[in-house]
């Protein structure tokens, strides 16, 4: 059930009609466009939108479908069912066209996997059109639909015929008019020319009586008249009943052609409707291609968990006009069935009621819808819609009584299956006594179970999520510095109208604001300064979290690095150590060989003083040589200068301070730099964030804590802090890519570059568009994830989204 009848052109559904019936080609499918009617059957939604996703893959990732010659020739079937009719060449052409793209089709999807396409394999035939038909078309008529010479031996014999007649006339009065130049009776330059239809030749009005034949025409002035030779006046006619006699033997054949078609009439018009199922389907996911739509999950259940949400006639819009659309995140459920919606006027309220109203029914008329992947849709039994404001699609712009009739429609028909939508609810009256009937009505509709989204103004209503668990408010967010409208859809809190902030930066008269605020509770404007200030305060925190959050990755980060460089050194260390243990070793070896050749020569020589001297020096000489190269040695791991170094890193800089010195504060260990200094009042910039604090409370950092603080400068770029950047990387990084058509070495550089990126960033998921064809790019890419230790897992994207033409890789 849909309410009010003129649903379709407030939520501007009859332009997406309209935009798919452009898309169909032949007149059967643009004739179901315009049967499109909302479903709220489970299983028929279910096949409509796994039929136009599993086109759109195929559209997308296999391409090559059959795309032309969608003629319906259901019409011309049903007239030629009765005997004695016949078809003309034109149909046949068309019919023979159109059983080649139908043949084609159907064997184009019997080559697919029936398991990956099980809706459009249920919609093929169990065999193609009779070929006999396209070989016995090909035989009557040709290329351009004309009749063959060869269609019947008696045709061909009176197209001979005909032949020999027209050469032969011509001739004849071509001497005729040879004749007529010599003997004076026409001008020397005077040509055939034609009257009636038949080759004549222009005689001077003297002249007529001397050329035997039949006058057809006489010029303007009289002069001249244009006269058929009796010789070939004779021989026209006998073209001419040959022209009545191939007319009828072509009628013959097109009737023999039309009675061996009939009995088949019954399985041709299956097959053109199979014809516009299919172009319908194909029109459908090229309209899902244009809008970037998708098949959510699906739920036998109210239920609504959209992520990326957009509008797509806004979008294409803005789109024309080299603007961006914001996508919304809208979400109802049982535990959260009604939404307010509250923020400044044109701050997106409305487009979110015909967002969520437009993309709804859509997909309950089977059509796919622009959300993102990870999105869930319900189905609801009945969508009643209330928008009466001058932003509507068609300006329908209603009183106050057609305001309450429609709510009152609503409260006698909803039930725990109803969604409704109501833009400005209990608008256009005296406000406390809409905001009453309003809050009374919202009271009303919660006994029911049923879903809502309303937008609203009034501060009671918006109070009421407070009191019942089953409504929460959403906030359309505005800049409050820039005071210009976001568009974001904030859900958890209510939003401003930001009346009074709108109207300043319009330029309204200062002295009329004040007398305004005034006139307006006390509890009211705290309310409204509160709900602003929230504002702030909301985005400050996250605006800090994410800092906060960045930066704690960044340490985390950092801590790694400098922990691999810490093991190593100590492996170095160890290295070096080991290498000084073998030249002692060797040096020993050496000494020992030394001083066993010294003793053997001194006993070989009897112990005399002279040569035991000179063995004595040459053993001390050996011996210096060997300390000199040992205490080298030893040099190697104690490396001099590390314990200098060492106590010199622990010394703080001489001096007082002053703007530039590094300092952190009493108890803490973050690094700061001073920036300016007036009496006892230091300020100090700790990474983005500035404190004002007392010299006393502020402690010298050490050389030591200054390179660190200094080398965390450097690996974040100079223009910003390391949060700023990483931020501006995460708002800029895409969670998915697309490397179809790119090179192997450019593919391999790409990915490697996007999966270090994403790595950095913490990114748990992302989605990596490679398409099908040989394989190449996708082998590419599960080699380069096999080597990275942060990927946790990859796998193949689900059927409907790319399957084997899609990587999901997830991270550790």
């Amino acid at each position: 059930m849909i309410y009010p009848d003129t649903f379709e052109t407030k939520t501007g559904f009859d332009k997406i009609r309209n935009i798919l019936g452009s898309m169909c080609y032949s007149p059967y499918a643009k004739a179901l466009t315009e049967e499109i009617l909302f479903s709220n059957d489970f299983g028929q939604i279910s096949q409509l939108l796994g039929q136009a996703a599993e086109m759109k893959y195929i559209l997308q990732f296999i391409g090559n479908f059959p795309s032309q010659d969608y003629y319906d020739l259901s019409a011309e079937l049903k007239r030629v069912k009765l005997p004695g009719t016949y078809t003309d060449p034109e149909m046949m052409a068309a019919l023979k066209l159109s059983l080649i793209t139908i043949t084609e089709i159907i064997r184009f999807l019997k080559r697919l996997n029936p398991d990956d396409y099980p809706e459009l394999s249920r919609l093929i035939p169990a065999s193609v059109p009779e070929p006999e038909l396209l070989r016995i078309i090909e035989k009557i008529i040709d290329e351009k639909a004309d009749i063959r010479d060869k269609a019947s031996e008696k045709l061909s014999g009176i197209r001979r015929a005909i032949a020999g007649k027209l050469s032969g006339a011509d001739r004849k009065i071509n001497q005729i008019l040879a004749s007529a130049r010599k003997d004076g009776f026409t001008n020397d330059d005077a040509e055939l020319t034609i009257r009636n239809g038949r080759l004549v030749i222009p005689v001077s009005a003297s002249n007529k009586r001397k050329i035997s034949g039949y006058i057809h025409d006489t010029s303007a002035t009289g002069q001249t008249v244009f006269i058929e030779p009796a010789e070939v006046f004779e021989i026209n006619n006998e073209v001419q009943n040959l022209r009545i006699e191939e007319k009828q033997e072509i009628i013959s054949i097109l009737t023999a052609f039309t009675d061996l078609l009939r009995p088949h009439i019954p399985d041709l018009s299956h097959f053109y409707v199979f014809l516009g199922e299919i172009d319908f389907i194909r029109a459908k996911a090229s309209l899902a291609i244009k809008m970037e739509a998708v098949r959510p999950v699906l739920r036998n259940s109210p239920l609504i968990h959209w992520q990326r949400a957009t509008h797509p006639l806004l979008k294409s819009s803005l789109s024309q006009q080299g603007k961006k659309i914001v996508p919304l995140d809208i979400e109802l459920h049982p535990e959260q069935r009604i939404l307010i919606i509250s923020g400044p006027n044109a701050g997106g309220k409305s487009v979110c009621l015909k967002t969520a109203g437009l993309l709804q029914y859509m997909l309950q008329c089977g059509l796919l819808i622009p959300v993102g992947d990870d999105s869930e849709a319900g189905v609801f039994g009945k969508i009643f819609l209330e928008i009466g404001d001058e932003q509507s699609l068609e300006n329908d712009l209603s009183t106050y009584s057609s305001h309450l009739i429609h709510v009152r429609y609503l409260l006698e028909n909803a039930d725990d299956t109803s969604l409704f939508l109501i833009d400005e609810f209990g608008a256009g009256t005296e406000p406390q006594l809409g905001g009453a009937m309003a809050e009374a009505s919202l009271e009303n509709l919660i006994t029911t179970g049923c879903f809502g989204i309303v937008t609203t103004h009034y501060t009671n209503l918006k109070l009421m999520a407070g009191k019942h668990p089953a409504i929460v408010n959403g906030a359309m967010l505005y800049d409050t510095k820039a005071m210009t409208p976001l568009f974001r859809l904030s859900i958890g809190k209510p939003g401003s109208s930001f009346a009074f902030e709108i109207a300043r930066k319009i330029g309204f008269p200062e002295k009329v604001l004040e007398a305004a605020t005034g006139k307006i509770s006390s509890t009211q404007l705290d309310f409204e300064l509160q709900l602003a200030q929230l504002e702030v305060d909301k985005k400050f925190i996250e605006q800090k979290t994410t800092d906060l959050k960045v930066a704690d990755e960044t340490l985390a980060s950092l801590v790694n690095r400098y922990e691999a460089l810490l093991a190593n050194l100590e492996g170095r260390r160890h290295e070096m150590l080991k290498e000084a243990k073998n030249k002692a070793q060797q040096i020993l070896e050496n000494s020992n060989r030394i001083i066993e050749n010294t003793i053997r020569g001194i006993k070989e020589h009897n112990a005399e003083k002279e040569t035991t001297r000179k063995l004595r020096e040459e053993l001390t000489k050996a011996g210096d040589e060997l300390l000199s190269r040992m205490e080298i040695t030893d040099a190697l791991p104690e490396l001099p200068m590390m314990t200098t170094i060492a106590e010199k890193s622990k010394e703080i800089p001489a001096g007082p301070l002053k703007p530039g010195s590094y300092v952190k504060m009493e108890g803490q260990e973050t690094i700061g730099k001073i920036e300016e200094i007036r009496g006892k009042q230091v300020t100090v910039l700790f990474g983005s964030l500035k404190i004002r604090t007392k010299t006393e409370n502020l402690i010298v950092a050490t050389y030591n804590e200054i390179r660190t603080w200094e080398s965390n400068q450097k690996f974040s770029k100079p223009s910003g802090s390391v949060f700023h950047q990483l931020n501006d990387k995460m708002a800029d990084f895409k969670m998915s890519i697309d490397i179809r058509g790119k090179k192997a070495e450019e593919a391999h550089e790409i990915i490697a570059r996007y999966i270090d990126q994403a790595i950095l960033l913490r990114v748990h998921e992302v989605r990596i568009l490679h398409g099908k064809g040989d394989g190449i790019l996708r082998s590419i890419l599960h080699s380069i994830l096999r080597d990275v230790q942060e990927v946790a897992r990859y796998e193949d994207e689900s059927l409907e989204r790319g399957g084997h033409g899609v990587t999901l890789v997830y991270f550790k």
